[in-house]
């Protein structure tokens, strides 16, 4: 099925479930006024793209809050503050941006009484807002995973929250207390999790879904004053393509547990897969929903969100890596709903200069895709997408990656069954590199590299290794290859090698001068002047000039914002033109780095985070984190 990134969270209208919100990892807020078959981009000025709640005022369904900040993920830094809409969805303001700074969101509730009152699970902790989010009290100190309340028949008000130190429980705005779970064994905040969620049509019931300790826990409370149960939970195989249903070692990225608002018979627990358990009496039974074999809709792994449609408890949306699915019974079946969904989290792109509409692109955990026409995309490679290249003497030969160092070649302009494995020698998933490690092309020579540098000569066919600088591990986080025999490399301790070609064998990697301490994102040579190396740096952002092929470096950052700088490309025609992309946009200097100025009009306010120049039509084109690939003409007006 079509799919397009990754989606942290989904609202639905509760007087118009046809009107959708999404919220992506680093792509913004979307709107569908049509159940999903049309989006519209809604967030694309605000200071930050990225979304880890949404929730709308069950009160006054005019007004919706989102929590900018995936706390799934590195993207917890982006948060900035929580976003307000009085129109549905439509449009937006900030606020809070400083209580929340880099801050990011797992969950907002919204107390359907009204009068404004919000609670928040965050990175930063638990806390309840009783204005609409102007002003916050603090409710618990430190990471939050979850947060639910329940309004109970008898009048009593419930918080129930999950953080690393335990489930922890507070009545009518008194004091939260620790909740004892019976067989909770200590949970690890940097790589297990905790969800929790009480029943909507009996708010005395609640359950509890765990990852600790190696093993997925579920906990049921069958009312408000009862003891909480252990519930067992299956662990089974499904095919060749799920070691166990409900695997935990990616519970930190993606974990919850949902239940429809028509009962307390059926729970959906989100991990890698997605599991439905229907209870009949005391027993339970468990699918895999996500994972349909012959059955043709499989839905994509790693399920962040769900969401139900208030007027039919039957039909739910999912929001995983893969984008948003829909079920009309409960997990049966499954759509799509990513056409037009432009939120793919693009890693690297790769073009061929003889035909403009070509390229490849490697997105994160949707594969490899390739562009054939202006509006075409179609993937040819599964799994995670990493860097890619061409060949630019002969362009039907390409390469793309998984991650760690899996790598493969197609002699046939990346058709989708043509590739084969040309993965460098040795351990492919040894720990001392980059999840998606740098891969650079130069005709036959193609690299690959993490605390040692692979070198072919034969387009894969073997391969020479290197170690960088002399033994210390030092992985490279950037390639560049300005000539056949020559290979630049940068590190992410902001150290650059060159490596020579000389009698018949590739010399020892030689130090340069080091630009500065940091991480460096990307090493780009001029390709009219070789003797000018540009170095970009993501961590702190800086870029660099070199115009003595390293020896000594001019810090030309300039005034440049205080953000990552991610990529560096130059005009081919004019080597003082060079642009790089950023954290948020892309930026442009005629004088070489003396001074920089936003580039074109129309680009979002997202991460930026490859660059490439095709000469032939004069584009220059940016992959983005989450909002695709976009190209502007480099063209300077009346030449």
């Amino acid at each position: 099925m079509t799919v397009s990134g990754r989606i942290s969270a989904i609202a639905i209208n509760p007087n118009d479930p046809r009107r959708l919100l999404i919220g992506s990892a680093a792509g913004g807020i979307w709107e569908s006024r049509d159940g999903g078959a049309n989006w519209t981009p809604r967030t694309d000025d605000q200071p930050t793209l990225s979304i880890g709640a949404l929730a709308f005022d069950l009160s006054d369904t005019s007004t919706v809050y989102a929590g900018t900040g995936e706390a799934n993920s590195e993207y917890f830094h982006l948060g900035q503050g929580i976003l307000v809409s009085h129109d549905g969805g439509t449009t937006w303001t900030q606020v809070a941006e400083q209580v929340f700074a880099e801050v990011g969101f797992y969950r907002i509730v919204v107390d359907p009484a009204g009068g404004g009152r919000l609670l928040v699970a965050t990175t930063g902790g638990a806390a309840e807002s009783l204005d609409g989010g102007a002003s916050w009290t603090l409710l618990h100190r430190g990471m939050t995973w979850d947060i639910s309340l329940a309004k109970h028949h008898a009048g009593v008000e419930e918080m129930l929250l999950a953080a690393p130190d335990g489930l922890f429980s507070a009545q009518n705005g008194g004091a939260f207390t620790k909740v004892n779970l019976p067989g909770l064994p200590a949970l690890d905040p940097r790589s297990e999790r905790m969800a929790v969620a009480h029943v909507p049509s009996d708010p005395g019931q609640a359950f509890v879904f765990a990852a600790t300790a190696g093993k997925a826990r579920l906990w049921h409370r069958p009312g408000r004053n009862a003891p909480w149960v252990r519930i067992d939970l299956p662990s089974f195989r499904l095919g060749q393509l799920v070691d166990d249903v409900l695997d935990v070692d990616q519970a930190f990225y993606d974990w919850y547990v949902a239940i429809p608002g028509d009962g307390d018979d059926t729970i959906y627990l989100g991990a890698k897969e997605l599991v439905r358990g229907i209870r009949t009496n005391d027993d339970w039974t468990w699918s895999d929903i996500s994972t349909r074999i012959g059955h043709g809709d499989s839905i994509h792994p790693d399920q962040h969100t769900m969401a139900f449609d208030p007027s039919d408890p039957n039909m739910l949306y999912a929001g995983s890596d893969g984008g948003i699915f829909r079920s009309p019974d409960r997990g049966t079946s499954w759509q799509s709903l990513n056409a037009g969904l432009a939120i793919s989290e693009v890693e690297y792109l790769a073009q061929r200069p003889d035909e403009s509409t070509w390229m490849l692109a490697g997105l994160q955990d949707n594969g490899t895709i390739r562009r054939e026409s202006p509006n075409l995309w179609t993937q040819v490679g599964l799994g995670d997408g990493g860097d890619c290249g061409t060949d630019m003497s002969e362009p039907d030969v390409c390469y793309h990656s998984y991650y760690h160092m899996y790598m493969e070649r197609s002699d046939h302009r990346g058709d989708r069954n043509s590739w084969q494995d040309v993965t460098p020698p040795g351990d492919a998933d040894t720990r001392l590199q980059l999840f998606y490690p740098p891969v650079e092309v130069n005709g036959p020579l193609v690299v690959k590299a993490g605390h040692t540098v692979h070198l072919s000569r034969n387009a894969g066919g073997s391969w020479s290794e290197i170690d960088v600088g002399g033994g210390q591990r030092s992985i490279a986080s950037a390639l560049a290859i300005p000539d056949s025999e020559t290979v630049l490399v940068g590190t992410i301790q902001g150290d650059v090698y060159r490596i020579r070609f000389d009698n018949g064998k590739w010399g020892d990697a030689a130090a340069l001068a080091q630009p500065r301490n940091g991480w460096i994102s990307d090493v780009f040579v001029d390709s009219e002047n070789a003797n000018r190396y540009w170095v970009t740096y993501s961590n702190p952002g800086a870029v660099f000039r070199s115009d003595d092929e390293g020896a000594t470096w001019t810090d030309v950052t300039a005034n440049l914002p205080a953000i990552p700088v991610n990529a560096v490309v130059t005009d081919p025609g004019s080597n003082d033109r060079v642009w790089v992309a950023c954290d948020v946009g892309v930026f442009e200097s005629l004088d070489a780095g003396g001074s920089w100025s936003v580039y074109g009009t129309g680009l979002p306010n997202c991460l930026a985070v490859d660059l490439l120049v095709h000469q032939g039509e004069q584009l220059l084109r940016v992959g983005t984190r989450s909002r695709g690939v976009w190209e502007v003409t480099t063209q300077v007006e009346g030449s």
